[in-house]
């Protein structure tokens, strides 16, 4: 199989200079295994690679969706089995964060029933009633174990867990079990830091992104993408475009973005712990990495 192994972690963990490091020593080109780095012009608030990262190695499925489409992992699955069938003497490394991505490749898709269209329009009607709080806390009731892992403001998944839910009466979580069409066990590793490590690098990872611009690039994007856009779940965004419309102050609301953050990356690491079968990298340790990527030594 052209995939040599997937590397998964925490946002602001590490996964890109490891991951462009090991694709080089490899000749190996990355597949990104993220949902927010897919989407057009939304390139620092995601931490899209930069330019000198794009010459370094060769990536796919980024910066390659419109910001008004919704993708899946069902869709991830699909073009990266294309892009393996089209490629077979080409090497691979997947790299990223989105935990459910590489579970469906590797396990195969759920066996999700239709939804009736009736449901879905009740749940947008509830959303726009009571907004996105309240049809969290109802997910978190029903099926705590498919709820927890969905970032921050992702309405489209809760409303996933909700529909099934009330058109099935069984949870999620349990169809998600049963899975068809995976394209085999792939060997993965899962990456650590301390938490005090992580949660610095993410907080300066998080003023560097305003210092590359981040707040004029939600301004930008604002006047070109509908604000009920999928894109603008990306986390931050919308923080950043509240504090310029209702005259936050901006410190306060970069300290938010940062917990925020911070949450999603703790919800990350319990994700790829017991969820996923891989081996944990403690990036901390230099021993440990030379133990497991004695390429790089």
């Amino acid at each position: 199989m052209p995939i040599l192994f997937a590397l998964a972690g925490a946002t602001g963990i590490g996964k890109t200079e490891l991951s462009l490091s090991l694709a080089e020593r490899h000749n190996a080109e990355i597949i990104s295994v993220d949902s927010r780095q897919i989407y057009q012009g939304f390139s620092i608030g995601t931490a899209q690679p930069a330019a000198s990262e794009l010459a370094r190695v060769k990536h796919h499925l980024v910066n390659f969706l419109e910001p008004t489409k919704t993708y899946s992992a069902g869709a991830f699955c699909k073009d990266v089995k294309k892009l393996l069938a089209e490629n077979p003497e080409q090497n691979y490394i997947l790299v990223g964060g989105t935990g459910l991505y590489l579970q469906a490749l590797t396990l195969g898709l759920p066996e999700m029933p239709a939804i009736d269209s009736s449901i879905r329009e009740a749940l947008e009607k509830q959303y726009a009633e009571e907004g996105y709080e309240h049809l969290h806390q109802e997910a978190m009731l029903v099926d705590p174990e498919a709820t927890t892992p969905i970032p921050e403001n992702n309405v489209h998944r809760i409303m996933r867990v909700l529909e099934v839910w009330k058109a099935t009466g069984k949870k999620f979580s349990e169809l998600q079990k049963q899975r068809m069409g995976g394209i085999g066990t792939i060997k993965a590793y899962h990456l650590q830091r301390s938490r005090e490590i992580l949660y610095k690098r993410i907080n300066e990872r998080v003023d560097q992104m305003m210092k590359n611009g981040w707040l004029d690039e939600s301004a930008h994007l604002s006047k070109i993408v509908p604000m009920d856009a999928p894109a603008w779940q990306s986390l931050g965004y919308r923080e950043l475009l509240d504090s310029q419309n209702n005259g936050e102050n901006i410190l306060s609301v970069i300290d938010t973005v940062k917990q925020k953050t911070r949450n999603y990356a703790k919800r990350q690491l319990t994700w790829f712990r017991w969820q996923m079968e891989s081996e944990p990298v403690n990036l901390d340790d230099p021993t440990d990495i030379a133990a497991h990527f004695p390429e790089l030594n």
